[in-house]
């Protein structure tokens, strides 16, 4: 009588699991595949009642016209470039710092560390009048003032970019220092000490020993910094500020529609046949350049999704 109560128990939770993961699911997919749904709908089917997601006319008419306005070849190469770019660096350098404070020990380790768990605390954004007015006017120890008697302007350069991304003190860096740290603090200390036994320096166990361990850490690392950097607009327009990411092109995007739609101008409708003036073509011109620039991220979860998931049980949280 126990073993079948047990059972049907058992059941009921499998149904109950599963109908909150699908329900679950549904709530966070839900925006997603309408936006899908609507970037490659004509105007006529918003109207139709019979049309909920999937479109009777199809057309690529609206990713066109989204992609020409938002410039978005160069767009995408450019977002690439410095997106993966800072993603590299970031991940290098927070990799060395969370090696550093799991497995060395030095003056004022806490006190270094606790201003990692502080910066994880801050928001970006409350930092980014400080980083600027420290960037109009860079100083090294007073080196440029005493020499050419004021700071360097370096807010019109890619220096900022590299300088950040260099030092550790890019977009949520604290965070990735952090998972670093906890995952070699996993690593138990008897396989340092047989490399250090069979003769292996310190360079030697880090790149032979921990770093192949640490595979699926990088990679849950370098997408997470891959796609908070991809979303960025706030770093970005600090430290590249002459230059157009895709996100910023949305901006521009958005922003140009929404002034037609405020506009007596014609020239647009003309060009796309569609009424901008009606909200919801409005909304299905936004949804198929949020398309865009979210279409490169889906392709970086497609092919790390095997890392990522792996990482779950041997990320940072350990130890």
């Amino acid at each position: 009588m126990l073993v079948k109560n047990k059972k049907i128990l058992n059941m009921i939770w499998s149904v109950l699991r599963a109908v909150f993961i699908i329900g679950f699911a549904f709530v966070i997919l839900y925006p997603v595949m309408t936006m899908i749904s609507k970037a490659f709908m004509e105007s006529r089917d918003l109207y139709d009642s019979s049309v909920l997601w999937i479109p009777k006319n199809w057309t690529m008419q609206n990713m066109r016209f989204s992609a020409e306005k938002m410039e978005f070849t160069t767009s995408l190469g450019r977002s690439i470039m410095f997106t993966l770019s800072g993603t590299v660096m970031q991940t290098f350098i927070c990799m060395m710092a969370g090696y550093a404070f799991a497995r060395y020990y030095f003056p004022m380790k806490g006190i270094l560390f606790s201003f990692v768990i502080l910066s994880i605390l801050v928001p970006p954004q409350q930092i980014l009048t400080p980083l600027y007015l420290h960037l109009i006017d860079f100083d090294l120890f007073g080196i440029f003032t005493a020499l050419k008697g004021s700071g360097l302007n370096l807010t019109s350069t890619y220096v900022p970019f590299f300088l950040v991304s260099l030092t550790g003190f890019g977009l949520r860096n604290g965070l990735f220092i952090f998972l670093f740290r906890q995952f070699f603090r996993g690593i138990p200390k008897e396989t340092e000490e047989a490399a250090l036994v069979d003769g292996a320096g310190s360079t030697r166990i880090f790149l032979q020993i921990m770093l192949p361990a640490a595979t699926t850490m990088i990679v849950t690392v370098l997408l997470f910094s891959f796609v908070w950097q991809w979303n960025d607009m706030d770093y970005s327009a600090i430290l590249l500020p002459n230059e157009r990411m895709l996100p910023q092109s949305f901006e521009i995007f958005n922003a140009y529609i929404k002034e037609f739609r405020m506009s007596t101008s014609g020239s647009m409708e003309k060009l796309i046949q569609y009424d901008l003036t009606d909200y919801k073509v409005l909304a299905m011109m936004r949804s198929a350049g949020v398309l865009l620039v979210m279409f490169p991220l889906m392709i970086v979860y497609l092919i790390a999704q095997r890392f990522f998931v792996e990482s779950i049980d041997r990320s940072g949280l350990v130890g």
